[in-house]
């Protein structure tokens, strides 16, 4: 039971950075604006990559994960599916559960940072709150352009106290396609599969 409620306490630390993913597009955007004209910025860099995702009319995206959690000696696997939502304000909803290996079978995770605050809960159990430890400075460096979903992207990455995040944005209007979070104690892949169709995430 011990290696359990480690597990736990362990993920919650891993979670509280991944909020950061949310402060990172809200560095990357503040409230996006119509541009009709199209991202066109020549030559690339991780400036107009932000510029791009600036001007467009995303205004929430819901998306599928994926990951693992590292606790040495374990290893242990993370899926879920959340909202990133831009407007009315920044905020981060995450449904995360892990395959623990143990008589705990699989936890139920619930998360939303929203309001520099993040609230977690495990199951059906209450929600709990602290202030969110994530931060991230804007996007540092442009990797290139690739393509993702049968869409041309660009990649962009910063790094921030050891963790990496990626973030790849569709050429043609500017959205989001997928964002990538790596550190020691863990990792996550987020694939997003809508736009513009989620209910707006709020205060627990």
């Amino acid at each position: 039971m011990r290696r359990v409620h480690d597990l736990r306490d362990h993920y919650r630390r891993t979670l509280a950075t991944a909020a950061a993913l949310v402060a990172l597009a809200g560095s990357a955007c503040g409230s996006p604006v119509a541009d009709t004209s199209g991202p066109t910025p020549s030559p690339i860099t991780a400036a107009t990559v932000r510029a791009a995702f600036e001007h467009s009319t995303m205004k929430s995206a819901h998306f599928r994960f994926s990951g693992t959690l590292i606790k040495k000696p374990g290893y242990y696997p993370v899926t879920g599916d959340g909202i990133l939502q831009l407007v009315p304000r920044d905020a981060l909803k995450m449904n995360f559960r892990v395959q623990t290996y143990t008589s705990a079978g699989v936890i139920k995770i619930q998360e939303v940072a929203i309001g520099g605050r993040l609230y977690i809960r495990t199951g059906s159990g209450g929600w709990s709150s602290k202030a969110s430890s994530g931060s991230v400075t804007s996007l540092t460096s442009y990797v290139g352009e690739e393509t993702l979903a049968g869409a041309s992207v660009w990649h962009a990455q910063t790094a921030s106290k050891g963790n990496i995040y990626d973030l790849w944005v569709r050429e043609s209007d500017g959205y989001i396609v997928q964002l990538t979070y790596t550190s020691a104690s863990g990792n996550l892949t987020m694939t997003f599969d809508s736009y513009n169709k989620s209910p707006v995430v709020a205060v627990p």
